[in-house]
């Protein structure tokens, strides 16, 4: 079963899913639409981008799930 990363912003609850994490740019791309979130097949890839998140510090501000598409 695919999944999907949903991020909730910690101060204003605003939602959505992740599209894409750039390293290079320091940041994720984000989407409103669960289809057009990227899908992880493998937990070792959700879990390579939940690490990823953390080091450029998004989880300062948003809290970060995986969730079945």
């Amino acid at each position: 079963m695919a999944k999907i990363i949903k991020w909730t912003n910690k101060f204003s609850n605003e939602s959505g899913y992740v599209q894409s994490v750039k390293k290079a740019d320091g940041h994720f791309n984000n989407t409103f639409d669960a289809a057009e979130a990227k899908q992880f097949s493998r937990q070792s890839d959700i879990t390579k981008a939940m690490n990823l998140l953390q080091e450029l510090g998004e989880c300062e501000n948003n809290v970060f799930e995986a969730v079945e598409v």
